[in-house]
């Protein structure tokens, strides 16, 4: 009874358009007041504890992070050492925000705020060369995508989180099938530029332009590589890291600024963005940090009612290949991704699917990435798609029209991934290097 009330809420609230988060506390409160066996207290400390961890204090750090970098033109940086490289070429402007997205991802490691960032900044450009608003819309929710694709993923860390996997090994995992992702964007950016006829026209950059565009765009550059580098070398954790994106955009903001108001040119940093950021990435983080409590909870019910071992048993019965498996589970996870957010998938179904996993001999590093790539498709798949509603915002469009243009980016998207679900050598073969 308890488990049918649960889903019922669940389930009816998120049909009537209810935030998830709230449509999942209401079917937990629901189920705890109707069983004998499951007391509310047992349920809140287990969401307590689920969001009180050393992982999660990463979390608010990347929210805060793509805040400071959108702001302080980290993420202009980044495109206009793009555009000197391929602008040019058929596509070229599209190719530029695909890039642009995968630099602003290793930074900020959220897809909400890549496509905040670089879409502002490409729109102009993509308008200019004829890309209509809902390709344009398409285009950049996509490539936010790879916001979540490109280490460091505040996925990968909530997923870490939940299943005690080491996030250092999944973000290392995470570089080969992003990149590998990232280059299907690209091929599909040409064939589309060259069918419409998108290109910025005939102009070669000097090599004298080209460093001098790269040395202008040096702070916004070096940031990546001492965040990833630093996780990979060993010299602070991936939380660390969060911490020292903040301080290292934080620092580089107010540089700026700085140097600009002593010629005329600027307000400060400080005064003009600090209290908009803190507030924005409050507001934020305390969403995602309730998603992942609330949603802890409706995994402990599940547990109790023995939820996730009844489907394991059920699979191990039914199914006798792990791809089969992995299949199954992209099948969930893409009707799952249609109406649920992708930090509330990772919460409730990760444990579950994760145990069925690596009963099939599955590690849980390429299991993580597999995870949350596809639920990242969920971000592009409607009715929900978040990130084409931010698309659609962006470029002044409709969430129809976006609609229409997003089908092909989810066709090159779900192709990439087939490679990396069938291909563990792509997730497996970086970590299988470390020590």
């Amino acid at each position: 009874m308890s488990i049918a009330l649960l889903f019922i809420f669940f389930i009816g609230l998120a049909i009537l358009s209810i935030p998830i988060s709230a449509a999942i506390g209401v079917g937990v409160l629901a189920s705890v007041f109707s069983s004998n066996i499951i007391s509310l207290s047992y349920v809140v400390r287990g969401m307590v504890n689920n969001v009180d961890s050393f992982t999660m204090t990463a979390i608010p750090f990347f929210v805060l992070a793509g805040q400071i970098m959108a702001k302080c033109g980290i993420s202009k940086g980044l495109f206009d050492v793009a555009n000197v490289f391929m602008g040019r070429l058929k596509g070229g402007v599209m190719m530029v925000t695909v890039l642009a997205c995968m630099a602003f991802g290793a930074i900020s490691g959220s897809a909400f705020a890549t496509v905040a960032a670089i879409g502002m900044i490409a729109l102009p450009e993509l308008k200019k060369q004829g890309v209509s608003k809902g390709a344009a819309a398409a285009l950049i929710a996509t490539s936010g995508c790879l916001g979540q694709m490109i280490p460091p993923s505040m996925g990968l860390v909530v997923y870490g989180g939940m299943n005690n996997v080491s996030i250092a090994k999944l973000f290392i995992a995470e570089v080969i099938p992003g990149i590998f992702v990232g280059c299907a964007f690209l091929v599909y950016c040409y064939y589309y530029g060259k069918k419409h006829n998108i290109c910025a026209g005939d102009r070669r950059y000097t090599t004298k332009e080209k460093l001098q565009t790269i040395w202008n765009a040096k702070w916004s550059l070096l940031m990546p590589i001492i965040i990833l580098g630093g996780i990979y070398s060993g010299m602070f954790t991936p939380t660390e890291a969060a911490v020292v994106s903040v301080v290292y955009g934080f620092g580089y903001g107010v540089l700026k600024s700085t140097l600009q108001k002593r010629r005329g040119q600027a307000q400060d940093f400080l005064i003009k963005n600090t209290v908009p950021m803190l507030y924005d990435s409050v507001i934020t983080t305390a969403g995602i940090m309730f998603l992942v409590g609330i949603s802890s909870g409706f995994g402990k019910i599940l547990t109790l009612e023995n939820v996730p071992a009844n489907m394991s048993n059920y699979v191990l019965a039914n199914v006798d290949s792990k791809f089969m498996v992995l299949v199954m589970i992209t099948l969930i996870l893409l009707v799952l991704g249609t109406f649920l957010d992708g930090t509330a998938i990772n919460v409730i179904v990760s444990p579950i699917l994760l145990n069925i996993a690596v009963q099939y001999g599955i590690d849980p590093v390429h299991f993580g990435v597999i995870f949350v790539f596809v639920s990242t498709l969920g971000l592009l798949t409607p009715p929900l798609g978040a990130n084409l509603f931010v698309g659609s915002q962006i470029c002044d469009t409709t969430f129809e029209d976006s609609v229409k243009n997003i089908w092909p980016w989810i066709a090159v998207m779900f192709a990439a991934l087939l490679f990396i679900i069938f291909i563990p050598g792509m997730s497996m073969w970086l970590p299988s290097l470390m020590k």
